[in-house]
């Protein structure tokens, strides 16, 4: 009973524990703790075992590391509590079996313990890439988040993009085992081995963070944030428009001298080229009440200031209205010179899966889905001077995907993220989704501009530092000049940097591994 016990209590806890390494915490030591779970590996008989010691571990790690997401059902109101134990623990459980995959594929392709560790590593990272794709994808705090700091961290994610920062977590963590079972592993080869990858990954990082910044159409464009923190249960109270509407304006037209944290870069006596809004900012259909609404966008930008701002986009179609979640960026005089609609939208947040199958499902989350937009655009925004600044716009937590995030800002010369993480709480949340923000601009060497309706609002430069933010659930604003662009690795060649890796461990698994390999 007690050799049962053990394996039930200790891998959740290890990969609980390992999971600390994740952001906003970045205890990377931690990461060792994944070597309990594949010390345990070795030692199984049974696939099925192989399966639940990798179930095990990813329950650990995303228990721990998406807790908040039950903020968002405690937020949503009382008609959104029966869905709590699901958040807490069906989530994680769900997502574990990608891990306990992983785990099987390993045990079941090798023989060789050596093998299996290198096995380990590849087939955790394959199946973590297949999480983040499939099912509309949801990469949230995949190994490689690890090592979202400055600078290694955000200069290895510029070459190997984060999933191939996860090649190089996993071997981190799995040092120790490779370590103490040296004997069983036919000595430090393998460590060896492993050693020399991670110590050419952080050369390749530590020579590139000397990569030289290059003028965009955006270098030196000023940027203010506008973050009126409205507390999610009055944001669509219809009677309480105006009065957030007033609260974006106010803060829109802050005297900026007022602002200790301005950039000395910055020209008081000047306006910004562009006033940034969150998500939905304006939470009603902005062309339809437009006409209505000139003058108050007229009076936020003062004539001079372009505005970007989230709004609702309507479409008329045979079958009845279609609803967008929608960027909007309009030239100082309120004309609306461009749209964006959002593409990935959140299950169950703007979006109910199986409800045409499921009718009982409109009587317990409302009848009316947001739809997805076609595809990515540019909004160009003209500057004094006559320089077109092309801005990738992208909406929540569109951000947290690379790949799309990438095609997005082709041609791009500024990233702009609208989000509203008021669902969250303070919490872990908004944290870790500013910290993929930071990913996604070290990744292309491109700034970023990301503002909360509610969250955490900050100007990122291309390396992935903060220029300035403005914390959780503070009402302000905040005046940045924009950097320009770096290049990367990633952004010319994507996830090569990341197959590269896995097809060397791949390698190192036939190499170490016996005659009597079998591959299943």
């Amino acid at each position: 009973m007690k050799t049962l016990m053990r394996p039930v209590v200790i891998v959740p806890l290890s990969g609980l524990l390992a999971s600390l390494a994740l952001p906003p915490l970045h205890v990377l030591p931690f990461l060792f703790f994944l070597s309990v779970p594949a010390a345990i590996l070795l030692q199984a008989k049974r696939k099925r075992s192989a399966f639940l010691i990798g179930w095990g571990m990813g329950l650990g790690w995303f228990v721990v590391s998406l807790y908040w997401t039950s903020n968002a059902l405690v937020t949503g109101g009382p008609a959104f509590y029966w869905m709590i134990p699901f958040a807490v623990l069906l989530l994680p459980a769900g997502l574990a079996l990608f891990w306990g995959a992983a785990f099987l594929l390993a045990w079941a392709s090798f023989s060789s313990p050596a093998s299996r560790l290198t096995g380990l590593c590849f087939w955790l990272m394959v199946m973590e890439w297949l999480r983040g794709h499939i099912f509309t994808g949801f990469p949230w705090q995949t190994p490689g988040m690890s090592f979202a700091f400055a600078p290694i961290g955000f200069d290895l994610a510029s070459i190997l993009g984060v999933y191939g920062c996860g090649v190089v977590a996993i071997l981190v963590g799995l040092l120790p085992v490779m370590f103490f079972q040296r004997q069983r592993l036919g000595g430090l080869t393998i460590s060896a081995s492993v050693v020399i990858i991670l110590s050419i990954s952080i050369a390749a990082a530590v020579l590139v963070s000397w990569r030289p910044l290059e003028d965009t159409s955006a270098t030196g464009l000023r940027i203010r944030l506008v973050q009126p923190s409205i507390p999610q249960q009055e944001k669509w109270i219809r009677s309480l428009r105006p009065e957030h509407l007033e609260k974006h304006v106010a803060l829109s037209l802050m005297d900026q001298n007022l602002n200790s944290q301005v950039s000395k870069t910055l020209e008081a006596e000047h306006a910004p080229d562009v006033i940034v809004w969150g998500e939905v900012s304006y939470a009603g259909v902005l062309e339809q009440d437009l006409p209505q609404l000139k003058e108050t966008f007229r009076a936020a930008s003062q004539m001079k200031s372009w505005l970007m701002i989230g709004s609702l986009y309507r479409q008329e179609l045979s079958t009845g209205p279609v609803y967008f979640n929608s960027a909007f960026l309009m030239q100082p005089d309120a004309h609306i010179s461009g749209r964006y609609d959002k593409q990935f939208l959140v299950p169950w947040g703007e979006f109910v899966p199986f409800r045409h199958v499921f009718p009982f499902i409109n009587k317990l989350v409302g009848g009316v889905d947001f739809s997805a937009g076609s595809g990515p655009v540019l909004l160009p925004l003209q500057r004094q001077d006559g320089r077109l600044v092309q801005i990738a716009p992208l909406i929540c937590y569109e951000i947290i995907y690379p790949a799309s995030t990438r095609k997005a800002s082709d041609n791009a010369d500024l990233l702009v993220n609208l989000t509203n993480d008021a669902w969250f709480g303070n919490s872990m949340g908004p944290r870790q989704h500013l910290a993929m923000a930071r990913m996604r601009s070290a990744e292309l060497g491109l700034p970023m501009v990301r503002v909360a309706t509610t969250g955490i609002s900050a100007v990122i430069d291309p390396y992935g530092n903060l220029i300035t933010s403005i914390g959780y659930d503070v009402s302000g604003w905040r005046d940045a000049v924009v950097r320009g662009r770096t290049q990367t690795f990633y952004s010319y060649w994507g996830e090569t940097g990341f197959v590269f890796l896995l097809i060397l461990i791949l390698s190192l698994g036939f190499i170490f591994r016996p005659r009597d390999i079998t591959l299943g």
